[in-house]
């Protein structure tokens, strides 16, 4: 396998980890903490993917010697970037007033 094949293959994987981030975290504030997001759930995963590429971004320095082993092959830090998906969706939340979600 060529070297630019794998590379693309790594991107494509840390565009995966990162949507999956957002994913989950989006998820917890729906499901489990039962709030009104934005757009629904899919409002609410935008959201959490944005948030989880600014959060990896910014705190990749910080958690990356933490977390070495995690993100050594994927170049994506799970940590950083759950950090960041959530407190994307929590300011999302606080600015739609921390609505409880409708009991239909």
């Amino acid at each position: 396998m060529s070297q630019e094949l794998w590379n693309f293959f790594q991107a494509i994987f840390a565009i995966c980890i990162i949507i999956a981030l957002g994913a989950v975290v989006s998820f917890i504030f729906w499901t489990i903490k039962r709030r009104d997001l934005f757009g629904g759930y899919i409002g609410g995963m935008v959201i959490g993917v944005i948030g989880a590429l600014i959060g990896g971004y910014m705190l990749n320095n910080i958690t990356m010697a933490i977390m070495d082993f995690l993100a050594k092959n994927s170049y994506v830090n799970v940590i950083s970037g759950f950090i960041g998906a959530y407190v994307a969706l929590y300011i999302m939340n606080r600015l739609n007033h921390n609505k409880e979600r409708k009991k239909y």
